[in-house]
């Protein structure tokens, strides 16, 4: 930018004039004018600036005197202003700089930074914003400004000083809450690590005595935990816990922790157990673990939040939730009516046939997936309806309750009132969830053409919406026994989307029941490397091979290394029950396939540990097993096969 001096005799052309006297009363909002040329309109500066530029400074800030606005002043802020509006930013910053630090001003710095902004001029903005701060270290405004320019230039290297500055000339009582909120202001950094670093080296005073604050510790355990250090983060926790053990937001963090670190869990228990846990905590905890597949103790937690929040409809629909994925349909079906009454909804489905309406235009949303329902843990932030894991707001609410009775609907035959649910759930037929529940009830009813037509025809606002189209297809074929056809599918789908990991997924599992086991595996190990964060695969291939009995050695690791990434999860631990039963371990295996059962009560994981239990003589304790898993399941077909295999009547 130049190095532009104007003087009080530059001449201004006649056409300029109007301009001039139109930015004259811009000024007023840059430097304190005298009483005869103070303005009384509305200055031209863009909305958001004007609102900062309004912000009252603080007492200690120095300003300029009434009398320093000579002629020759003047006149510059009126060039400065009439160039930054002409298409010359340049001239006008540099002449705002100057002006700002000959007269120790921080509402020029302030129009000089925001002129460098307006022009997208990022270093000249953080070269002003410094020179602000230098000039006036007692600035808050100036430690704001230097720290969002630097967020916006991805400078870690230069950030912890400003910040740290700028909680320190923030009031006492107000500290807590600045540093809760860093890690969210740092989320816009690529380098998550050096974000977390740049907090705890801004927070070191508030992290040591005298002061030790427990929000500081709680900044550096959610900054690590975003960096994906576990180690760290737990640490960080930890301390937090000792200062202030029932702060709410340790419980969250807790909550977030606990499936890589069970130190955090017990943090979260011994909070938990206080007359003083907040709701959202427990809620947090519940909804944990029933994305870990802890399912029955993620009901005890939601069973004691209903009962003392009633009116709360949150805690009821992840109990409607959970309660299903148990196959407690009627206990499901009770809390999801709840749901529906505390919001409002008179209406209620009936037995009468309802017409199925055709796919209309919207944006698709996902399925609630009690796999995935830890993801969205902190109700206080708005969550996308469209896009929630758990429904957020009373529109998403409806929706996936109305949603989930019309699945209890489905599983009990009464095949009209699940369509009925659905046309409550989504009257414009334009959720991707509703779509794939109706389009499997067609198939159910014998039309699975029209179920894939009406999938299909779902639009896709992006390229998931794509991806889970073709998944659901799939699906749908091979609950109708065509996976030869879902192969198809899949593989038109990964020639669209080449490297999708969840489409090679879905195809290695199809491959596997067409016992294509070297594409299987091949399929799987690619998922490994796009997406090595991801136990699914791992926990595939290592069961595949244990259940084959064939190269043991390899089912292992691959297995430890799907628990790693996700401790305590019941379908890995009963894949590796069942390694330890093939490699004739059977006391391991059992123990192991009753954990797992205990904490999720699923068939498949029944039908192994009644195997072994049987295949160990343990004949009584076997058909037991079996009765229990198909009193909760009548229909299951991979308890009948067991049972016919091993010619077992009960």
């Amino acid at each position: 930018m130049p190095n532009l001096r104007l003087s009080a005799h530059t001449v201004i052309p006649f056409k300029q004039r109007a301009i001039v006297a139109a930015f004259i009363l811009a000024l007023s909002g840059a430097i304190h004018l005298p009483a005869w040329a103070a303005p009384k309109g509305q200055d031209r500066l863009d909305k958001r600036q004007e609102a900062l530029a309004l912000k009252k400074e603080e007492a200690s800030k120095p300003q300029p005197d009434s009398s320093a606005m000579d002629g020759e002043m003047f006149y510059q802020l009126m060039i400065a202003e009439i160039q930054a509006h002409s298409g010359d930013p340049g001239t006008a910053y540099q002449i705002y700089l100057e002006l700002a630090k000959r007269h120790q001003s921080s509402q020029l710095y302030q129009r000089a930074v925001t002129i460098a902004l307006q022009a997208r001029a990022g270093e000249q903005a953080l070269t002003a914003a410094k020179a602000w701060r230098q000039a006036l270290p007692q600035s808050r405004e100036a430690c704001e400004y230097t720290t969002q320019i630097l967020l916006a230039l991805d400078r870690t290297a230069d950030l912890a000083p400003p910040v740290r500055a700028m909680i320190q000339l923030t009031a006492a009582p107000q500290q807590p809450q600045v540093l809760l909120t860093l890690p969210r202001l740092m989320m816009r950094l690529t380098d998550k690590t050096a974000s977390a670093q740049v907090i705890d080296d801004a927070t070191q005073p508030w992290r040591q005595a005298p002061l030790e604050l427990p929000e500081a510790w709680i900044a550096s355990s959610e900054a690590w935990l975003l960096a994906k250090d576990n180690t760290q983060s737990l640490q960080a926790l930890k301390r937090a816990a000792a200062i202030k053990p029932d702060h709410a937001m340790v419980g969250l963090l807790a909550s977030d922790l606990m499936a890589t670190a069970p130190e955090a869990e017990q943090i979260l228990k011994k909070q938990l157990a206080t007359p003083e846990a907040a709701p959202l905590v427990r809620l947090s905890y519940a909804r944990r673990l029933a994305g870990m597949q802890r399912l029955p103790e993620a009901a005890q937690q939601l069973d004691q939040l209903v009962q003392a929040q009633p009116n709360q409809t949150a805690p009821w629909l992840t109990l409607g939730l959970v309660r299903y994925e148990l196959k407690q349909y009627d206990d499901a079906e009770k809390a999801l009516l709840k749901v529906l009454d505390l919001h409002g909804q008179t209406e209620r489905a009936s037995n009468k046939p309802t017409p199925t309406a055709s796919a209309s235009k919207g944006k698709p949303a996902q399925a609630l997936s009690p796999a995935k329902v830890d993801e969205a843990n902190d109700l206080a932030d708005p969550v996308d309806e469209d896009n929630a894991t758990v429904a957020s707001g009373p529109k998403g609410e409806l929706e996936q309750a109305n949603l989930l009775l019309s699945q209890i609907a489905e599983k009990q035959g009464r095949i009209d009132q699940a369509i009925a649910w659905l046309q409550l759930a989504d009257p414009q037929n334009s959720k991707m969830a509703v779509q794939n529940q109706r389009a499997h009830l067609l198939a159910r009813q014998g039309k699975l053409e029209q179920a894939r037509t009406a999938i299909r025809a779902v639009p896709e606002a992006e390229q998931q919406d794509g991806v889970n189209k073709i998944q659901i297809e799939a699906q749908l074929l091979r609950e109708a026994n065509q996976s030869a056809e879902a192969q198809k599918v899949l593989g038109a789908g990964l020639e669209r989307f080449p490297n999708e990991p969840d489409l090679m997924y879905d195809l290695a599992m199809i491959c596997e029941k067409l016992k294509q086991f070297d594409r299987m595996e091949s399929l799987l190990r690619k998922v490994m490397e796009l997406n090595p964060d991801d136990p699914n695969a791992y926990n595939a291939l290592g069961y595949s091979l244990a259940d084959r009995n064939i190269r043991l050695d390899e089912s292992r690791p691959l297995l430890e290394k799907a628990l790693a990434l996700r401790p305590a999860d019941p379908f890995i631990t009963d894949s590796l029950a069942w390694l330890e039963y093939r490699t004739g371990k059977t006391e391991d295996a059992i123990k192991l396939l009753q954990q797992a059962l205990a904490a999720r009560p699923d068939a498949e994981i029944a039908a192994h540990l009644g195997e072994i239990l049987w295949a160990s003589g343990q004949q009584d304790e076997a058909r037991k097993i079996f009765k229990e898993a198909l009193a909760r399941d009548p229909g299951n077909e991979v308890i009948k096969a067991v049972l016919s295999r091993l010619h077992i009547s009960l």
